[in-house]
């Protein structure tokens, strides 16, 4: 499917609305479609967009600042009338084969009244097969800082008083939408909202390898992410944190437990400590949630930061260790600590750490590692952004069944 992004703008411009256009751009073309972005001043490189720019959109052209001039007037609207019919036959050219155009805030602000309204009559003609998405990001009929009031009775400015007709809505939060339908008296059930999402991966800087991992284990959307930086030695008793792991899952939770090392398969020993490893996973359950990471990609340091970036909880039920240097990691990156009463780990940190004894049940040490991350605001909000404001989820609940199918 071709999708048009229409706007006065696009990056390199910066601004909110252009920031959120970007974003999309890029889902929709992670989702498979192809996008057309069409504005004043755009660029980009990315494989399956496409950039058609119309210098006249630009609220700063001296064209629209005539014509703007115009309409704020009560003489002849001549620059007006050129500039609309101008913008209706350039946008009907580029639209003409995209099955949904998406307009950012043109319908709502005022800015260029002749491109509004230039996209109006080509929607209500019907010239232009696709589909027509208002996106209401601001409203200037009821912001004070614009005092349109005296001119919203009379044409063009009556566009921003009404819901455009052949128009779909969406609106970035509750009071967006709220307040348009209590200016244009549709239903909100007309006007659904879409919030502005977040491009979580990017922002956390995730290497390539790790970002992988992430898609392919769906980490990021995990209720827990445990993680044990550690070689494969007998030691780290890493058998007991696959215990933990069953629990958590016999529990409810979605969860993931994180082994940095690899069996040495040249080392027999290693060896035959990660078979029985995987083989306690199998008879627990919890084979789809235990994994050796250096089996799928050697990490680096810059892997390592990412891995920790990504994970909720370090888990160290080691026997025996000479410092316990993760726990100075997991510090820097205000992750809880869960490590076995043993020195010096239990020594090294004042802050941020919880310490079970190696004869504890996994199933209390399982409710505890809940109760922890429960209690951890930052965690929960994380949670939270994942889980209600990622492009991702957005795209799947509420883009795509109100738009695109």
């Amino acid at each position: 499917m071709k999708i048009a992004l229409v706007h006065y703008a696009y990056p390199p411009v910066i601004g909110g609305v252009e920031f959120v256009m970007e974003q999309q751009a890029a889902l929709f073309v992670r989702r498979g479609h192809t996008v057309r972005i069409v504005a004043g001043r755009a660029e980009s490189s990315v494989d399956g967009i496409s950039v058609d720019e119309i210098e006249e959109l630009l609220p700063t052209h001296p064209r629209n600042e005539q014509s703007q001039s115009e309409i704020t007037g009560n003489g002849a609207a001549t620059a007006y009338g050129e500039l609309k019919a101008f913008l209706k036959g350039r946008l009907g050219e580029i639209l003409a084969d995209c099955q949904v155009v998406i307009v950012h805030n043109m319908m709502t602000m005022h800015f260029n009244l002749a491109a509004s309204a230039a996209l109006a009559e080509l929607a209500e003609e019907g010239t232009i097969a696709g589909r027509f998405v208002n996106w209401v990001h601001d409203i200037a009929a009821i912001d004070e800082n614009y005092s349109l009031g005296k001119w919203l009775g009379g044409k063009p400015w009556d566009l921003l008083a009404g819901a455009p007709q052949c128009f779909k809505h969406a609106a970035i939060s509750k009071k967006r939408q709220q307040e348009y339908c209590a200016l244009t008296g549709i239903d909100t059930g007309q006007c659904p909202v879409v919030p502005n999402g977040v491009r979580y991966i990017r922002l956390l800087k995730l290497t390539d390898p790790v970002r992988r991992l992430c898609r392919q284990y769906g980490i990021l959307y995990r209720d827990i992410v445990m993680l044990q930086p550690t070689r494969i030695l007998r030691r780290k008793n890493i058998e007991f944190g696959i215990r933990v792991l069953a629990e958590l899952k016999k529990a409810g939770h979605k969860v993931v437990y994180l082994v940095t090392g690899a069996p040495d398969a040249h080392n027999p020993a290693a060896r035959d400590y990660g078979r029985e490893l995987r083989k306690l996973a199998c008879e627990l359950g919890v084979e789809d949630e235990f994994h050796f990471l250096s089996e799928a990609f050697e990490i680096s340091d810059e892997d390592l930061v990412s891995i920790y970036n990504v994970s909720d909880v370090l888990f160290l039920p080691s026997r025996q260790e000479g410092f316990g240097l993760p726990l100075l990691e997991a510090g820097v990156f205000r992750i809880p600590v869960f490590c076995a009463r043993v020195e010096p780990m239990c020594s090294i940190l004042e802050n941020n750490v919880n310490l079970f004894d190696l004869d504890e049940s996994p199933g209390r040490v399982a409710a505890r590692v809940v109760d922890t991350l429960g209690k951890d605001p930052g965690c929960r909000a994380r949670k939270e952004v994942i889980k209600h404001y990622s492009w991702e989820r957005l795209f799947d609940e509420r883009i795509r069944p109100l738009f695109l199918d």
